[in-house]
């Protein structure tokens, strides 16, 4: 199973794809903040499984809370669309 976990660098993405890395049955796509839209929609055609955690939650800018927390999740809505 191919399991595609956004937030992949932050705290509990780390450890889940740690985690899942242990168990043969699991193929994980890492999906991070530095990479772009195609990379996620590449990932998200190639996955059996979306785990979405990225998020921002001490945004220095308001705005990168709207990016990230609204944005991302509605351009994976989109996409799976």
């Amino acid at each position: 199973m191919r399991i595609l976990v956004t937030g992949s660098q932050g705290f509990i993405g780390k450890n889940l794809c740690l985690s899942l890395n242990e168990q043969d049955k699991f193929t994980v796509i890492f999906f991070g903040r530095q990479d772009s839209i195609q990379l996620l929609e590449d990932s998200i055609n190639e996955s059996d499984v979306i785990i979405h955690l990225a998020g921002e939650n001490r945004p220095s800018d308001e705005s990168e809370f709207d990016n990230v927390n609204v944005g991302l999740t509605e351009n994976i809505c989109n996409i799976l669309r």
